[in-house]
C-alpha cells in the first residue's frame, strides 16, 4: 500500500478547510496500476469517518443516490467526506460516458447536501477519463514498471482482441464466438473455453464455465489498445448480432438467450462505434430490444456535440431530460411508443408496439406536446389547468380548459379556453371557445375529484398526480402509468385514462398495474442527461422569409391576416433613401402590433411615417455623457410606433431602427434593417407563444432563439434592448398568459 507523506496529508488538511465554495474536488492521478485505489484506502484509515465508495461498473445515478443515502444517515451537522475509487471504470458497459459523468458533473458539483459540506476525493486514470483541473489539491502517482508484453501467437491475439471489443466486462462464450466469427476467426464454444483456461493468467472463467472475463480492467483495456477495432470491424458486428437476435424469434424470446440478453445492452454501442446508431434507432422492432441505459450511453458517444434536432435520438434524450427512469423495459418501450406518436413518427410507433414487447400501458392517442420542437405544434391542445366530464349525445366527452387571465399582478380579467374531446378518440368535439369563468365557476358539475350527479351518469373517476405520485379519488379502480411532473391530472372515462397537463393532453389504456411500480418520477434526471440538444437550425420559414420569399404572410401568421400594412410608392417620404426599407414598406408592409413585448406599431393611412427630430437631452445631464444624445447620421429620422416605452425611430438614410429612450439616449442598433428587425420580432412572438413545459426544452429553446437572432443581426441581438428580450424579461403582455409556468423551469 502505497504510503501517504507528511506533504501530501497537509494538503489533504488544507484542502478540507476550504470554504465549499472554493473546495474542488482532491484528485488522485495515475496510470493504470499505480496504485491509485491502495492511496485512496490509505487515505480512508487515517480519515475513518470518509466513505469509501467503489464506482467500478456503477452509473452516474447508482454513485449519486449512494452519496445521497449516505449524507441523510450521517449524524446531524457533521460534514460528509467521500473518496470515489475507479471512476474511470464506472458504468456497465466499457465504452462509457459514466466516468465523465461521475468525474465533470456528479464529483465537483455535489459540494453540499440539504445545507451539510461535502468533500470529494476522487481516484482518475487520465488515459480513460480527464479529471477537472484542480491546482495544488491533487496527486499525481508515478507509472508502475513496464511489464514485458507476452508474446501470443496471432490466432490467440485475434481471439483475445474480440474479446476486449466486447462492450461488457463479463460476456457468455457464445457471445466472444459471435465476436470472432465477426472478425473472420472462426471457432468453436469448447475452443475457446479451452483457451480461456490455458491462460487463467488473463482471463477468468465462471464457475458453470459459462462466460468469460478478463482478470482486471486494466488488463482489458490494455488489449483494447493493443488491438483496437474500427467502424468496420464494429459494423461486422452490428451485423452479426442483428441476425442473432432477429433469427431468435419475435418479441423478447430471444433476450432470454446469452446473446440476446447481450445485445439488450450493447448492440446500441457496438451501432454507434459503427456510425450507425440512426439506422438502430429507426428499426422500431430492434430498438425495443434494448434497455434505457444502452441506448443513452450509445447516443452519447454517437453524438458528442449533441443529438440532432427533431431525430429520433431526441426522442431518448427528451425522455432523460424529463425524469423518466423506467424500471421495466415494457415502460421504456411505452414511453418510446408515446413520444413516437406525439413527435408524429408513426412507423416508428407501430413497429415498437410489433417488437412484442409487453406493454404495461400504451397511449391510445395524445394532443401532447412533443419536447424538443421549436414553435407552434399542429393539433396540440395548449396547457390544461383544469379537466372535467360533460355529457354528449354519443357519450361523455372530456372538457379541458386553460386559465388566460391577463393583468394578474393589478387588474385581473379573467378568461379561460374551453374545449371538449371525445374521449375514446381524442378528436375534438368543439372548437375552442373563450367564457369568463373556469369549470369549477362555470357550473360543470363533473370536475377535479366531484363525483356526476345522477343515477345513471358514468363511471368516472379523476386523480391527481403529485410529487408523490398519483392521488387517485375514492373512485379510481385503477391507477394511471407513472409520469413525469407535466402531467399534473388525470380522469378515468370509457375504459381509458386522459391524462392533462402543462403540455396538453392524452389517452392511455392500462393494460396491468398490479406490481409495477408506482414511485413518482423525478422531476429532472438526479445527475444530469447523458447528452445534450445539438444548435436547433433556423425554422425553414424564417429563412425563406429572410430571403425575400413569403415576409408577408409568415408575418402576418403570427400577427394576424392584413395587418401588413403596404404603403404605397407616393406615401414614402421623400428622405427615405434605403432602399431595403424602401421595398419592405412596398412589399410586404409595416406590421400592425399592439400589447406584444411593449411593442406598439399603429400604421396610419395619412402621414404613415412621421418625419422627427433626433432627440436631445434634457437639463441636469452630465456635460460627459452628452455625446451620448448625438443623432447617429444626419437622418432624417422617422417614427414607427414604441417599443418597450421610448419611440422606435428608423433612419431614412441607413434603414436601421433605433430606439428613443427616455432623456434621448439612443440605443445602439435596434436592428438594421426593417426586415431583420421583424424577423427577430416574429421569431420571439412564436416562442413567446409556445408552450415548454420542461426547463431543458426552454433552455434549448430559448438559447436557440438568441443563436438565431445573432444570426439574423449580431449587432442588434448583443445591444441592450434585445439583450433583455433573450435573456428572458417578464412582459406581462398579451402572451404573458401562455408562457410556460416558471416553477417548472427551476
Amino acid at each position: 500500500m502505497p504510503e501517504i507523506n507528511d506533504e501530501d496529508w497537509m494538503r489533504i488538511e488544507a484542502w478540507r478547510e476550504l470554504p465549499a465554495r472554493e473546495r474542488r474536488v482532491f484528485s488522485v492521478v495515475g496510470p493504470a496500476l499505480s496504485g491509485k485505489t491502495a492511496y485512496l484506502r490509505a487515505v480512508h484509515d487515517r480519515w475513518p469517518n470518509a466513505i469509501l465508495i467503489d464506482c467500478w461498473g456503477m452509473s452516474a445515478d447508482a454513485v449519486a443516490t449512494r452519496m445521497r443515502d449516505e449524507c441523510r444517515a450521517a449524524p446531524p451537522g457533521r460534514p460528509c467526506g467521500f473518496l470515489l475509487a475507479n471512476v474511470q471504470y464506472a458504468g456497465e458497459v466499457l465504452t462509457s460516458t459514466e466516468p465523465a459523468r461521475v468525474a465533470e458533473v456528479l464529483a465537483p458539483g455535489f459540494r453540499r447536501f440539504e445545507g451539510r459540506e461535502v468533500w470529494v476525493m476522487a481516484e482518475y486514470d487520465s488515459e480513460l477519463v480527464a479529471p477537472l483541473p484542480s491546482g495544488e489539491y491533487q496527486v499525481v502517482l508515478p507509472a508502475p514498471p513496464p511489464a514485458e508484453a507476452a508474446a501470443e501467437e496471432p490466432e490467440t491475439a485475434r481471439r483475445l482482441g474480440a474479446l476486449a471489443a466486447a462492450e461488457l466486462r463479463r460476456v457468455p462464450l457464445s457471445v466472444w464466438q459471435l465476436l470472432c466469427e465477426s472478425n473472420g476467426a472462426r471457432e468453436t464454444v469448447s475452443a475457446l473455453l479451452v483457451l480461456a483456461e490455458r491462460r487463467a493468467d488473463v482471463l477468468v472463467v465462471d464457475e458453470t464455465r459459462s462466460s468469460v472475463a478478463f482478470r482486471s480492467d486494466a488488463l482489458l483495456h490494455a488489449w483494447r489498445r493493443r488491438k483496437p477495432w474500427d467502424s468496420a470491424d464494429q459494423s461486422r458486428v452490428v451485423g452479426a448480432l442483428v441476425s442473432a437476435v432477429e433469427d431468435g424469434g419475435p418479441g423478447l424470446r430471444d433476450r432470454s438467450g446469452p446473446v440476446g440478453q447481450y445485445a439488450a445492452h450493447a448492440l446500441p454501442l457496438h451501432a454507434a462505434l459503427a456510425d450507425g446508431l440512426p439506422r438502430l434507432l429507426q428499426d422500431g422492432r430492434m430498438l425495443a430490444r434494448c434497455t434505457a441505459s444502452a441506448v443513452l450511453e450509445a447516443i452519447a458517444v454517437a453524438y458528442p456535440d449533441g443529438v440532432p434536432y427533431a431525430s429520433v435520438a431526441a426522442i431518448p434524450h427528451y425522455l432523460e431530460a424529463q425524469g423518466i427512469a423506467p424500471s421495466s423495459q415494457g415502460e421504456w418501450v411505452a414511453w418510446l411508443h408515446h413520444a413516437a406518436l406525439g413527435a408524429g413518427r408513426r412507423e416508428l410507433a407501430e413497429q415498437l408496439l410489433a417488437s412484442g414487447v409487453p406493454l404495461p400501458w400504451r397511449t391510445t392517442w395524445t394532443h401532447w406536446r412533443p419536447m424538443g420542437i421549436f414553435g407552434q405544434v399542429p393539433g396540440q391542445a395548449g396547457r390544461v389547468d383544469e379537466l372535467g366530464v360533460t355529457s354528449g349525445k354519443s357519450g361523455p366527452r372530456v372538457v379541458t380548459a386553460r386559465d388566460m387571465t391577463t393583468g394578474k399582478n393589478a387588474h385581473p380579467e379573467h378568461r379561460y379556453v374551453r374545449q371538449e374531446w371525445n374521449p375514446a378518440t381524442g378528436e375534438p368535439a368543439t372548437a375552442p371557445v373563450h367564457v369568463r369563468a373556469s369549470l369549477a365557476e362555470g357550473g360543470l358539475p363533473w370536475h377535479s375529484a366531484r363525483r356526476p350527479p345522477g343515477s345513471d351518469a358514468p363511471a368516472v373517476a379523476f386523480a391527481r398526480h403529485t410529487d408523490s405520485g398519483w392521488q387517485p379519488g375514492a373512485d379510481a379502480l385503477t391507477l394511471p402509468p407513472r409520469c413525469p411532473s407535466a402531467v399534473t391530472q388525470g380522469v378515468h372515462v370509457d375504459g381509458n385514462w386522459v391524462l392533462a397537463g402543462t403540455a396538453g393532453l392524452f389517452a392511455v389504456s392500462v393494460q396491468a398495474t398490479e406490481g409495477s411500480d408506482q414511485t413518482a418520477y423525478r422531476r429532472r434526471p438526479l445527475v444530469a442527461t447523458h447528452t445534450r440538444s445539438a444548435p436547433w437550425p433556423l425554422p425553414q420559414s424564417a429563412s425563406a422569409a429572410l430571403r425575400g420569399r413569403g415576409m408577408r404572410d409568415w408575418l402576418e401568421e403570427t400577427f394576424g391576416p392584413d395587418t401588413c400594412h403596404r404603403l404605397a410608392e407616393n406615401q414614402l417620404p421623400p428622405g427615405l433613401d434605403d432602399p431595403d426599407a424602401r421595398s419592405f414598406l412596398l412589399e410586404t408592409g409595416l406590421p400592425e402590433i399592439s400589447d406584444f413585448l411593449n411593442l406598439a406599431i399603429t400604421p396610419r393611412d395619412t402621414s404613415p411615417l412621421p418625419e422627427v427630430a433626433w432627440p436631445r437631452r434634457g437639463r441636469g445631464v452630465p456635460r460627459q455623457r452628452r455625446a451620448r444624445s448625438e443623432a447617429p447620421s444626419d437622418g432624417p429620422f422617422y417614427e414607427l410606433g414604441t417599443w418597450m416605452y421610448s419611440r422606435l425611430l428608423l433612419d431614412g438614410s441607413t434603414g436601421r431602427l433605433f430606439r428613443d429612450t427616455t432623456g434621448g439616449s439612443p440605443d445602439p442598433v435596434a436592428g438594421s434593417s426593417l426586415t431583420q428587425f421583424f424577423a427577430m420580432v416574429r421569431l420571439y412572438d412564436e416562442f413567446r407563444r409556445t408552450h415548454f413545459p420542461y426547463a431543458p426544452d426552454h433552455k434549448d429553446a430559448q438559447s436557440s432563439l438568441t443563436a438565431w437572432c445573432r444570426q439574423i443581426d449580431g449587432v442588434a441581438a448583443r445591444a441592450e434592448a434585445w439583450t433583455l428580450v433573450l435573456e428572458g424579461y417578464d412582459f406581462e403582455d398579451s402572451t404573458w398568459d401562455l408562457a410556460s409556468y416558471g416553477d417548472e423551469w427551476v
